[in-house]
């Protein structure tokens, strides 16, 4: 028995679009949990930040912003790799999901990581004072799947790929003008 790749991609890119709509639909339920008092702080992309300040709901909203816009990109990914055939991989309609994908994952990226790295900096005194422990006091980059930097060039990496798969139908619908 012979297993396709393009099968695979697909049955994963579908687990992964149930699991990011689970997750996206559950996130505004942490306000609740946030403002009831029962959490007192949440993890934005390897960035731990504290309920100190009114800002912290802000946060929270784009974090919450930052989960749709993840299943967005999943969602574009999802319909090109369901597109995509063996004899099918030029497609007008592949490279707009491929440069949606990449500009969703960009901007949910910025709009999640960015605040927060604000918000922790500006209230890392509010924090101290309170004599709340702080496991890290610098940006955690990081090097892994998780990394942000890691994410920022997967989204513009699929940006890239767009413009390539459009260059090259150009060139094909050129090519096929010509005698």
């Amino acid at each position: 028995m012979k297993i396709s790749w393009l099968s695979t991609l697909r049955a994963i890119m579908t687990l992964v679009y149930f699991f990011a709509w689970l997750s996206a639909i559950g996130a505004p339920i942490s306000i609740i949990l946030f403002s009831s008092g029962v959490e007192s702080a949440f993890e934005s992309l390897g960035i731990k930040i504290y309920n100190v300040h009114w800002t912290f709901y802000g946060v929270l909203a784009l974090s919450i912003i930052g989960y749709w816009l993840f299943l967005a990109m999943i969602h574009h990914l999802r319909k090109a790799s369901y597109r995509i055939t063996p004899y099918r991989f030029m497609d007008t309609r592949i490279e707009r999901h491929f440069y949606y994908a990449g500009l969703f994952c960009v901007v949910g990226s910025l709009v999640t990581k960015v605040p927060a790295v604000i918000y922790k900096y500006t209230t890392m005194a509010i924090v101290k004072s309170n004599k709340i422990l702080l496991n890290d006091v610098s940006i955690d980059f990081g090097f892994s799947f998780d990394s942000f930097m890691v994410i920022l060039a997967f989204g513009i990496f699929l940006i890239i790929i767009s413009k390539i798969i459009k260059q090259s139908i150009l060139i094909q619908e050129e090519n096929d003008l010509t005698i």
